[in-house]
């Protein structure tokens, strides 16, 4: 059986290795502070799993000091970056059974050249009151957990939210809280989101110890081709990635611009446009399906295009084209066109697998409210609409009516499912972001976007 029934059976190590998780985020619902035996036993068998690696003895005197009622930070840390690490093990042996169902080159590991930062003093004093209130969170639990014990660090999140080199930590982080704070205290704890909640913070407790580092980019020219939009935010602050082609320097690759922001609840909609002025030759080119031409910008090695600012519109291109020739599913016996993207290894877990994948071919059913892409003998494949938020400009019967599919094989809940970027429907395709170009041109005169600037540099003004 070829793509997509092969992904409906996960490797026994895989599920294996989500069951453990599923046990360990068990502590968190009471908190370390109340481990009952049943808890205490899934921690202590951790101390198995590790043998033989470098957070063995970490983990030993995690789980002895725990159970002995010795409550230190090293503690917790270590039980993060154990979960981490089991994330990442994860990603890897998904990643390669996707890439092998896709018909795909997978990237070798590479040896990272970092780009020294250097750290300015009130950083290291921001990382540790992120690990203290992630310690407290730990040792409450969710069950217990009420706002006194997170109100204490919102000023300090405040403070991480300016700082610039910390905008990882601080999108995370921000939205983490106000999860808590709106849901906490919790009268029924068959609602709590426990995966998600507890990921959130082995994460966030990683990014409270990492140095700030950037792998050393390879500075390239050549032409980018925009197939997609992924678009995630939060009450606080929203992400949008364009994922493409680029083509240039004797190179052939699947890479992406990502663009992030802060927000208000008052900016919703089109106007989260207007936050990212510096965007604009790209928001035009994607919108407009035109080549974007490039000139010595810096590429990653995790396939990001680090954006300057610059570019110039090339001609038009037809994006279902385009992802046809490049990204549609192969035979083993096929050659490859596309390698997958590189993750480095703090950023590998299942929730960041997206391979740009073509689609068609299908016959569509709905099921219980989910719809189906279904390719009879060869298996099937859900929609993941939940991904697809409220910008996406598909809607449910445009992928009910399309014939193509352009979009990222995503893992979770322990299903693969597509995420729909672009679809054809009746000869035309209709894809998120596509109406971002017009809006920009003809934006109003009156804004929330400028209506809050103006407000805000008054403020400034008066401060004075």
């Amino acid at each position: 059986m070829a793509f997509p029934g092969t992904l409906n059976h996960l490797p026994d190590e895989i599920q294996s290795t989500l069951d453990l998780i599923a046990e360990f985020d068990q502590c968190f619902l009471t908190g370390f502070a109340n481990l009952e035996t049943k808890q205490q036993e899934s921690l202590n068998s951790w101390q198995k799993i590790f043998i033989g690696t470098p957070l063995e003895k970490p983990i030993n005197d995690a789980c002895q000091g725990i159970t002995t009622n010795e409550f230190q930070e090293k503690y917790f840390t270590a039980l993060a970056a154990a979960r981490v690490a089991l994330q990442g093990a994860i990603y890897d042996g998904l990643q390669n059974q996707i890439c092998g169902v896709l018909g795909r080159l997978q990237n070798s590991e590479i040896q990272l050249e970092v780009d020294s930062v250097s750290t300015p003093a009130h950083i290291p004093i921001y990382q540790e009151s992120i690990r203290q209130c992630l310690m407290e969170v730990a040792l409450v639990g969710f069950n217990r957990l009420d706002k006194s014990t997170l109100v204490p660090f919102i000023s300090t999140l405040e403070q991480i939210q300016s700082e610039p080199l910390l905008i990882r930590q601080a999108a995370l982080l921000t939205g983490y809280m106000n999860e808590l704070m709106y849901q906490v205290p919790v009268t029924d704890s068959n609602t709590i989101p426990l995966f998600r909640w507890v990921d959130l913070w082995s994460q966030g407790m990683m990014g409270g110890l990492r140095k700030v580092v950037h792998p050393t980019p390879k500075i390239i020219s050549g032409d980018f081709m925009g197939l997609g939009m992924d678009i995630k935010s939060h009450a606080n602050f929203v992400s949008w990635t364009i994922y493409g082609l680029l083509m240039g320097d004797c190179i052939t690759q699947v890479a992406k611009i990502n663009q992030s922001a802060y927000k208000v609840d008052a900016i919703s909609h089109q106007d989260i446009w207007l936050l990212f002025p510096q965007a604009k030759p790209i928001l035009e080119a994607f919108g407009n399906q035109q080549i974007l031409k490039l000139e010595n910008i810096p590429l990653s090695p995790t396939g990001d295009l680090i954006w300057k600012g610059e570019g110039v519109l090339g001609d038009k291109y037809k994006l279902m084209e385009v992802a046809k020739e490049y990204f549609q599913v192969q035979s083993a016996t096929e050659e490859a066109k596309i390698s997958s993207f590189y993750l480095t290894p703090d950023s590998r877990h299942p929730i960041h697998i997206g391979e740009p994948v073509y689609l068609s071919n299908y016959q569509i059913n709905q099921q219980e409210g989910e719809i189906i892409l279904d390719w009879e003998d060869s298996g099937s494949l859900k929609i993941d609409c939940d991904r697809m938020g409220s910008f996406s400009d598909i809607t449910a019967d445009n992928l009910l009516a399309s014939s193509e599919i352009f979009g990222l094989m995503r893992f979770d809940n322990c299903c693969w499912s597509v995420q729909p970027l672009a679809v054809n429907v009746n000869k035309k395709v209709i894809y998120t972001g596509q109406n971002v170009a017009k809006f920009i041109q003809g934006k109003p005169k009156t804004n929330t976007v400028e209506i809050l600037q103006e407000r805000a540099s008054r403020l400034l003004r008066k401060s004075k």
